[in-house]
C-alpha cells in the first residue's frame, strides 16, 4: 500500500477505543487519514494505545524511508500470518497450564467442549487422577465382590458418578488454588508480556515486539543498545520536520491507565513527580534497553525555587532499591502504552511505587528531612548536598535516618477506569477537528459495518445492549453471567457512553461493527477475519474523511463548519448558564447572615479565613470580573433571547471537575 510522505496542510486529533485484539481494524483507518491530515494529538487506551503509539511513532516517520505510514500499513498483515497474534501472549512458567485452559476454547470455537476436556486433562491430570481415586477404588470393589450382573451395573453407576464428582470437587479446588497463587506471583496476570520460560521463544513476546514496533515504525534503529523512543521526541518533533521546534509540543501522544492501589484513572505521561521504580520489577516487564535507558534518566533538580528543590531531592532519596521515575519528557512511549494495556488477568499489572503521605511515620519523616534541609541552605552547603545526591543517589550522611516509606501502586488496564478517552485533547471551540474511533456491536435491524452521523441530529438515540435470548443449555440459563457482565461494563463504559451523545461529540466519532467471533478475545481470528476488520478500519476513515475534508455536496450533512458551529452553539449555551449560576451567587444574601462573597474578598487576608489570601492585583482584577459578569448577566436578560432555544440537544453542562491533565511538553 503506497502512502502520501508529505505532510497534508490539514491536522486533527485521533482518539481510539481499546478492544484486546479489535486494535486491529486502527493501522488502515490511521493510515488514510494520514493522506488528508497531519496527526497533531493521538490517544487511546488498552488496544487503542497500542494504535495510539504506533499511529505516533509514524507520524513521527512520516519522511523516514524506513518507517512511517507504509510500515504501520503492513501491522495488520503480520498479525494475520501464522498464528503470530496468538504468539504474542506468552504465559511464565508458574500459569503456562492456566493459560493453555483459557486459550482452548478460544482457539477452538468450534468444538470448545472437547478442547476444555482436552486441555483440564493435559494440564491437570493428577487432580482429575487423584479426584476420581475413590471412584474406581469402588468400582474395582464392586466387579470383584458383587454377585450378578444387576449389581455390578448399578454399582459401577455409583462409582463413576463418585469418579466425575470427586474429580470435578478436586480439580475445581485444585483451579482455585493455582489461579490465586500463580497469577497473583506473576502480577495479576497469566503472561507478563515477555518472553515465556523455558526454551528460547522462537516468535517474539507482545512487550518486546511492541518496543521495537514503535521505535522502527518511528524510522529509529532498533536494537539491545537503541534508545527507546520518548515523549520527547514526540514533542520535539524529528529534526527538519515542518513545525519542529515551534511553538507547543510537535506532537501530542495520551493514553489511560488505571490505579488499582488508589482507585482511580490516570491520564499518561502524567506531570505528577511522585513515583518511583523498582529496576528488578521492571526488568521482568520491559527489555532490559527500556529499563536501563529509565535508569540512566532521572528526573532533573529544578534550580529554583529553592522550596521545590528540596522537596524533590527528598523525593530521590528512596534508597538503592528504588528509583524515581524520569521526567515525562525522558518516560519511553512503550512504558505508557504497556501500562494503558495491562488486559486484567490477561496480561500482568505494572508495578510502581510511591509515598502514601497520610501515615504519620511519613509526615514525621518528610518534616525532619524539610528542617534539616533548610538548615543546610541557610548555612550555605545546600549546592553541595543537592550536586551529590543527583550524582550519586545517596543519603546524606548528617541527614536524618529516618526515611519515608513507599507503597506499592499496581497499574491496570485504562480500560477498566476509561475504554473510550474521547474528551482527549477537548476544546470549547476548536481549531481542528478530534476524530474518535468506536467500536461496537452490530445493531439488530441495520447490517451497517461503519456508521457516521450523517447529519446533526444523528447518534442521539442510546444504543441498546440487549441481553441475547438464548435457551437454556444443560439447565444452565447464561443471562445470568450476561446480566453481571453488563453491570461491569456499565461500570467501565458510562460516562464514556453518555459523552457519545453530546453534541460536538456525536457527529466526529466514527462507530466500527463488528461481531461476538470478531476481535476482543478472539486471539485466534483467521486472515479473513483481520482482512474484514482492516477493511472496515479503512472504510471509517474514508467516512470521516468524506465529511470533514471533502467540501460539502449539499447542506445539511455533516461538515467541519457544521461541527464548529455545533460545538460553538452547546459551549455559548453552557456559558451562559454558568456565568448566570456564578451571578445569582455573588449577588445573593446568605443565608444565616453571613458574609457575602463581596465582603469576602474585601476582607480577605486580614480576617479569617486568611487561607488563599489574595494579592493585591488578584483582588483587583476578581472585583472587576465580578462585574463584568452581572453585567454579561444583565446584557442576556434584557435582550429576551435565550440561547438555549433551538440549541443542539442534549444540552450540555459546563461544571468544575477534576483535572486529569497530563505532561503535554509545554
Amino acid at each position: 500500500m503506497s502512502t502520501t510522505t508529505p505532510p497534508p496542510d490539514r491536522s486533527c486529533d485521533l482518539v481510539m477505543k481499546g478492544g484486546i485484539t479489535s486494535g486491529v481494524v486502527y493501522p488502515h483507518a490511521v493510515v488514510e487519514l494520514s493522506r488528508e491530515y497531519r496527526f497533531k494529538s493521538i490517544g487511546g487506551t488498552s488496544a487503542g494505545a497500542i494504535a495510539a503509539a504506533a499511529s505516533a511513532a509514524a507520524e513521527y516517520g512520516r519522511t523516514s524511508p524506513s518507517g512511517g505510514f507504509a510500515r504501520l500499513a503492513e501491522l495488520p498483515g503480520w498479525i494475520g500470518r501464522d498464528g503470530n497474534l496468538t504468539a504474542l501472549f506468552q504465559p511464565q512458567g508458574r500459569t503456562r497450564r492456566l493459560f493453555a485452559l483459557l486459550l482452548a476454547p478460544i482457539l477452538h470455537p468450534h468444538r470448545r467442549v472437547r478442547a476444555l476436556l482436552g486441555a483440564t486433562l493435559r494440564g491437570y491430570w493428577p487432580a482429575v487422577l487423584i479426584g476420581a481415586a475413590a471412584g474406581i477404588a469402588l468400582a474395582v470393589a464392586i466387579v470383584l465382590a458383587a454377585d450378578g450382573a444387576p449389581l455390578i451395573a448399578i454399582g459401577l453407576v455409583a462409582a463413576v458418578l463418585l469418579s466425575a464428582g470427586g474429580a470435578f470437587a478436586v480439580l475445581a479446588g485444585w483451579l482455585a488454588r493455582s489461579a490465586t497463587r500463580a497469577v497473583t506471583a506473576n502480577g495479576y496476570g497469566l503472561c507478563s508480556g515477555m518472553p515465556g520460560e523455558g526454551k528460547p521463544a522462537k516468535r517474539p513476546a507482545l512487550t518486546p515486539w511492541l518496543a521495537d514496533l514503535i521505535d522502527a515504525t518511528a524510522g529509529r534503529p532498533v536494537g539491545d543498545d537503541a534508545p527507546p523512543l520518548t515523549f520527547g521526541d514526540l514533542w520535539d518533533g524529528p529534526a527538519g520536520a515542518p513545525d519542529a521546534g515551534g511553538e507547543g509540543p510537535w506532537l501530542r501522544l495520551e493514553m489511560m491507565t488505571t490505579n488499582v492501589t488508589n482507585r482511580r484513572a490516570e491520564r499518561l505521561p502524567w506531570a505528577s513527580r511522585e513515583y518511583y521504580f523498582d529496576p528488578r520489577e521492571l526488568r521482568r516487564l520491559f527489555p532490559e534497553r527500556v529499563v536501563r535507558w529509565m535508569e540512566d534518566h532521572p528526573p532533573a533538580l529544578p534550580r529554583a525555587p529553592e522550596r521545590a528543590r528540596r522537596r524533590r531531592l527528598g523525593l530521590l532519596l528512596m534508597g538503592p532499591r528504588l528509583r524515581p521515575m524520569p521526567d515525562p519528557r525522558d518516560l519511553p512511549v512503550v512504558v505508557a502504552t504497556r501500562m494503558s494495556l495491562s488486559f486484567p488477568v490477561l496480561l500482568s499489572a505494572v508495578p510502581l511505587w510511591r509515598v502514601d503521605q497520610s501515615r504519620a511515620a511519613n509526615q514525621r519523616a518528610n518534616g525532619a528531612w524539610r528542617a534539616w534541609a533548610r538548615e543546610q541552605a541557610a548555612a550555605g552547603d545546600w549546592d553541595r548536598v543537592a550536586d551529590a545526591v543527583q550524582d550519586g543517589g545517596a543519603w546524606p550522611a548528617d541527614a536524618p535516618r529516618e526515611r519515608a516509606q513507599a507503597e506499592q501502586v499496581w497499574f491496570s488496564d485504562g480500560g477498566v477506569a476509561s475504554n473510550f478517552p474521547i474528551h482527549f485533547f477537548d476544546a470549547s471551540v476548536p481549531r481542528r477537528p478530534t476524530f474518535g474511533i468506536n467500536l461496537r456491536p452490530f445493531h439488530p435491524d441495520f447490517r451497517e459495518e461503519v456508521k457516521l452521523a450523517g447529519k446533526p441530529g444523528d447518534g442521539l438515540l442510546d444504543w441498546f445492549y440487549e441481553l441475547e435470548k438464548r435457551p437454556s443449555r444443560l439447565g444452565f440459563d447464561g443471562r445470568l453471567g450476561q446480566f453481571l457482565g453488563g453491570i461491569v461494563r456499565t461500570m467501565q463504559n458510562r460516562v464514556d457512553e453518555a459523552q457519545m451523545r453530546v453534541p460536538g461529540y456525536r457527529e466526529r466519532i466514527v462507530h466500527v461493527c463488528m461481531s461476538a467471533d470478531e476481535g476482543g478475545m478472539n486471539l485466534a481470528m483467521d486472515d479473513e477475519t483481520i482482512e474484514t476488520l482492516t477493511r472496515r478500519g479503512r472504510l471509517a476513515a474514508e467516512r470521516l474523511v468524506e465529511a470533514y475534508a471533502v467540501p460539502p455536496a449539499d447542506d445539511g450533512g455533516v461538515t467541519w463548519d457544521l461541527h464548529r458551529w455545533i460545538r460553538y452553539r452547546s459551549t455559548l449555551s453552557a456559558t451562559v448558564d454558568l456565568l448566570a449560576t456564578i451571578d445569582a451567587g455573588l449577588r445573593g444574601a446568605p443565608e444565616g447572615g453571613e458574609r457575602t462573597y463581596a465582603q469576602l474578598l474585601a476582607d480577605a487576608g486580614d480576617v479569617p479565613p486568611r487561607s488563599y489570601a489574595p494579592t493585591a492585583g488578584q483582588r483587583a482584577l476578581a472585583v472587576e470580573l465580578n462585574e463584568r459578569i452581572a453585567q454579561l448577566v444583565a446584557l442576556v436578560e434584557a435582550s429576551g433571547a435565550s440561547l438555549a432555544d433551538d440549541a443542539p440537544r442534549p444540552a450540555p453542562a459546563a461544571r468544575i471537575v477534576p483535572q486529569d491533565l497530563p505532561a503535554d511538553g509545554t
